[in-house]
């Protein structure tokens, strides 16, 4: 078995591709259409992630006070320029950089509904 990909129903489509896109560096790799409904996936050659547009009545989830899926974590070669610049572009950054361990930095960001994304750079 191997990971294919994580789902995210959204609120605004547009704004979480252009998330992913600028703030995590992803690209539109697929879109399908099922059922009248239009799916986006983002993602690069490990990572993909379908992007799914809420129904109007949706309610937000809010992962911080809730059991389930809590957030989940990239690795990225530079974690410091990363939050940098989601930062500039408006993205919640929840914490710096700080050593989790002593082998890694970790941070936290959000996405635009509310998803946690933890980043992690490992360090030698």
């Amino acid at each position: 078995m191997k990971w294919y990909h994580l789902g995210i129903k959204v609120r605004n489509s547009e704004a979480s591709i252009r998330f992913y896109q600028e703030v995590l560096g992803l690209s539109v790799v697929d879109r399908v259409e099922i059922w009248g409904k239009v799916f986006t996936f983002v993602g690069n050659d490990t990572i993909s992630i379908e992007i799914e547009q809420a129904n109007p009545n949706d309610t937000q989830a809010d992962p911080s006070s809730m059991t389930g899926l809590n957030h989940f974590s990239v690795v990225v070669e530079d974690i410091r320029s990363l939050v940098e610049d989601a930062r500039r572009k408006g993205a919640d950054v929840l914490m710096e950089p700080f050593a989790s361990r002593p082998d890694r930095l970790t941070a936290f960001l959000r996405d635009p509904d509310g998803v946690l994304i933890q980043i992690i750079e490992y360090v030698h």
